[in-house]
């Protein structure tokens, strides 16, 4: 269901934390830089992927416009984590430390406008929804779990007039928050920002806040209703606790073993879900969440290594295995074999 699904996207641990709490390598590089006198176009030169040792780590190595070498680090995150996630391997670090750019799924500059966007896009949402009442679209039984959820009647009655997105936003925090020890403290995508700023380095975005709200905010008051009411159910009862519970468990610890094979297996089987419960508005949220972001992704890391230079990335690891990851969509571009 939905809000299983998003323990494992984007960075939608981070908004859920940030609203509740204000308001050396498996394989050698094997791409030749070719020389000018063979005739061939070294920009239509294919790129080689390669799983290195680290942990949820790859490498491309391609040449750049020029016919220089170039390479793209890419470290798979996750956006929950405890101390287990560290220390980092030497070669992870080395390759972050010696990149000319550093990217994450939203630049530096972004996360500074984190919490003051948030506030626009809550206060906005009263105005968007109209009047309506969140209340009104609920069961008795329905109101007084989400009452007891967010901890008091006075809780509910300030977010009644929003969109019902505002509502399952701050259940997934308080979900996280019950469900599980691990934190968004611990998450590399905030290791790594981190690191950046204590360097004053700036980190560039695979996306923009408004690719990653419009994942939050999906769907049509009515759709946002259906997403609620699974919500409700999913934080409500025990058997749906301990399910969620035990599918972060799994999440977690297929990520600490870098077992791809297990990782790319839990998410296919969470989009099939939301596929099997909301029919073509699954479909839609699955293209909007992966997809499209996926597609997008391959063609700024084709402009990376066309560009020449280091670059690393670090980004949820969902997104670099399984069905129509961001390297199935390099291959089908060419970019890498």
């Amino acid at each position: 269901m939905f809000i299983r699904k998003k323990f494992c996207k984007a960075l939608a641990i981070f908004f859920a934390a940030a609203f509740v709490f204000c308001t050396n390598s498996l394989a050698k590089e094997t791409v030749s830089t070719a020389k000018a006198s063979s005739g061939q176009n070294v920009s239509l030169q294919k790129a080689t992927l390669t799983k290195e040792m680290p942990r949820m780590f790859w490498k491309i190595s391609g040449v750049d416009k020029n016919g220089n070498p170039s390479v793209v680090y890419i470290q798979g995150t996750i956006h929950l984590g405890s101390e287990k996630l560290f220390p980092l391997d030497k070669e992870v670090l080395d390759a972050f430390n010696s990149a000319d750019i550093l990217a994450g799924e939203i630049s530096s500059e972004d996360m500074s406008k984190l919490q003051l966007y948030s506030m626009r896009l809550v206060q906005e949402s009263f105005i968007k929804a109209g009047g309506k009442k969140v209340s009104e679209n609920l069961s008795e039984k329905e109101v007084e779990s989400l009452k007891t959820l967010l901890g008091s009647p006075l809780a509910f009655s300030m977010m009644d007039g929003a969109e019902p997105w505002v509502f399952s936003l701050t259940l997934l925090g308080k979900t996280v928050q019950e469900t599980t020890e691990l934190t968004a403290e611990y998450s590399l995508d905030t290791y790594f920002l981190k690191l950046a700023n204590e360097a004053s380095r700036k980190v560039a975005g695979l996306d923009d806040l408004k690719a990653q709200f419009d994942i939050l905010t999906f769907g049509t008051y009515e759709q946002q209703i259906m997403i609620l009411k699974s919500s409700i159910k999913e934080c409500s009862e025990e058997d749906s606790i301990q399910e969620t519970k035990a599918e972060l468990d799994n999440l977690y610890n297929a990520y600490l073993s870098d077992d791809l094979e297990k990782l790319a297996s839990i998410s296919q089987t969470s989009n099939e879900r939301d596929v099997s419960e909301y029919g073509d508005f699954g479909e839609e949220y699955q293209e909007l969440v992966y997809d499209k972001r996926n597609e997008d992704w391959a063609k700024d890391i084709k402009e990376f290594l066309e560009n020449g230079g280091s670059t690393f990335i670090y980004a949820g690891a969902a997104h670099w295995v399984g069905k129509n990851s961001v390297f199935e969509y390099l291959r089908k571009q060419g970019t890498i074999e």
